[in-house]
């Protein structure tokens, strides 16, 4: 029997119509850097004789693997929604150069190949609400790096969910749509509910209303250190987010490091 679904997979239909627009703010390219960066620092493989091939977990509307494939990097993503994979191909295809999507929960990951660079941005780690499940997906990651290899992903802080998104609601407008967030934070259980009411034109000043609920966990830092290790990753780094020192208690984002 598989595992259920990590969000509802009819949620992010709707979603994928105003991700992009709503993450014009984040720029990519900063992350594309800092990633690079953190690859050319601490990754071990030999670098001649290894592919530059990255595998993105939660890789979403594509828009971060398409600016690394422009850096001359094979690329493959996963993700569990096929509408946001569709808007990925569309602009992957942009470059014809050799690319590979797959819909997947990434706590059951199988693509047949071993990667010298995996990530998970976005704090689409936060989306895995058990230890268990993602001790899971820690050893399917495991499984698919090259030895040397590294995976980077950025989770929420717990910071963050304490003094930020907390029982909070904030909202914000763009050209073409709007949402309304409201948090809920429970400490006790460290989830986190999100209810995002998302508002996308139609026509004119006609504008068609959906809802969907999200699900959050915070991991402390030492649980994302115990469970690599039970994984058996040789080594996992902490930085605050695009640096290259440690994080610290005010962080909002947390950048891991996990070596193979």
């Amino acid at each position: 029997m598989g595992l259920m679904p990590l969000v509802d997979k009819n949620a992010y239909h709707d979603f994928a119509l105003v991700y992009d627009e709503m993450m014009r703010g984040i720029d990519y390219p900063s992350w594309v850097d800092y990633v690079l960066s953190l690859y050319q620092s601490y990754a071990s493989v030999e670098q001649s004789d290894t592919p530059l091939s990255l595998l993105d977990l939660a890789c979403g509307t594509g828009s971060f693997i398409t600016l690394m494939q422009a850096k001359g990097w094979v690329v493959t993503g996963v993700d569990q929604s096929s509408s946001m994979l569709a808007i990925a191909e569309k602009k992957l295809r942009e470059s014809q150069a050799a690319f590979r999507l797959f819909e997947q929960d990434m706590r059951e990951l199988f693509v047949g190949e071993k990667f010298p660079l995996i990530t998970c941005l976005c704090d689409s780690l936060n989306y895995i609400l058990s230890p268990l499940h993602l001790q899971k997906t820690l050893e399917r990651v495991y499984d698919h790096l090259i030895p040397g290899g590294i995976f980077i992903a950025d989770l929420n802080s717990p910071f963050k969910y304490h003094e930020i998104l907390g029982d909070n609601t904030y909202s914000s407008a763009f050209e073409n749509s709007a949402y309304i967030w409201s948090n809920y934070f429970a400490p006790e259980s460290k989830l986190c509910r999100m209810e995002i009411d998302f508002f996308h034109r139609q026509q004119g000043e006609l504008f068609r209303h959906f809802k969907e609920v999200h699900w959050q966990r915070l991991y402390e830092v030492r649980e994302i250190e115990d469970l690599a290790t039970k994984v058996g990753f040789r080594e996992v780094r902490n930085f605050g987010a695009f640096t290259l020192n440690p994080y610290t208690p005010q962080d909002e984002r947390i950048f891991y490091l996990f070596t193979r």
